[in-house]
């Protein structure tokens, strides 16, 4: 073969080669697929003990989607009573979970991991994270409460003092989960001053709170005539995890003193 023969026949060669390569990385091309994606209809929550949280997860997959994989997480650790160690796995691209806010997420958040897996084996995953609130609901009902503090006056020229009495301290109040209540009078009962002397005459039956808790209605009833009913609505100012502080509006002027917002503090005991 001369000289020029081989330079062409070295040509044809390299060509035929790279037609080959070209074909195989459109093949590759052809054979690539994206990731899955997961969208949610939020990416957070904040509410308080008793609410639900709902989110909708939506899978994208052209690849097909394998699974979807909701994974629940306390702070950095994996929740193992949900689902399947933790785990629950559904077939389907849209999935919608309903989470009803526990004590569980009041020391740290609660995290939803959303994870879709293709059938190529690739992934994409979303978070979904809920932070939890005290509720007064929650703090009234999972502890009992005693006056901590009642502060008042009588005159218009007074200044606002301590009026609380040693037989109000030990009183315990005991709100149940289904709006009943009772009190627990304590040892120092029957005598002491204030209405301690009335103590079990007119005892608070039931309590509500209005829907954004910002008071509280105490309603006690004549334990000789039903008809004699007392209700007090507490205002709450503030509250924490061992604290409530409320006002009330106390008319006195049948004793010749005046209408004032008295101010008394809750403390919790365990139940």
């Amino acid at each position: 073969m001369n000289y020029k023969n081989l330079i062409l026949s070295l040509a044809a060669t390299a060509l035929v080669a790279s037609s080959l390569v070209y074909s195989g990385c459109n093949k590759d091309d052809d054979d690539a697929v994206a990731a899955p994606t997961v969208s949610l209809s939020a990416s957070a929550f904040t509410g308080k003990v008793g609410e639900t949280a709902s989110v909708t997860a939506t899978v994208t997959a052209p690849g097909g989607l394998k699974a979807l994989r909701i994974t629940k997480y306390l702070g950095t650790d994996i929740d193992a009573s949900f689902g399947t160690n933790g785990t629950q796995e559904v077939t389907s691209s849209s999935f919608t979970l309903n989470y009803e806010l526990t004590d569980e997420g009041l020391q740290t958040p609660v995290r939803f991991n959303f994870e879709a897996e293709d059938d190529k084996g690739q992934t994409g995953d979303a978070d979904y994270i809920i932070t939890t609130e005290l509720s007064v609901k929650y703090l009234i009902t999972n502890f009992n409460w005693q006056w901590n503090s009642k502060v008042g006056k009588c005159l218009e020229s007074d200044p606002e003092t301590e009026q609380i009495y040693d037989c109000e301290k030990d009183n315990v109040y005991i709100f149940n989960e289904d709006g009943t209540m009772s009190i627990d009078y304590g040892a120092l009962t029957g005598a002491g001053g204030g209405t301690c002397e009335f103590d079990g005459l007119k005892p608070p039956t039931t309590w509500s709170l209005n829907n954004d808790e910002s008071e509280l209605t105490i309603t006690s009833v004549n334990v000789f005539d039903p008809n004699d009913v007392q209700v007090e609505v507490y205002k709450i100012s503030d509250f924490s995890a061992q604290e409530i502080n409320s006002t009330q509006t106390i008319d006195l002027t049948v004793f010749g003193c005046v209408i004032w917002d008295w101010k008394f503090t809750w403390k919790a005991v365990p139940k």
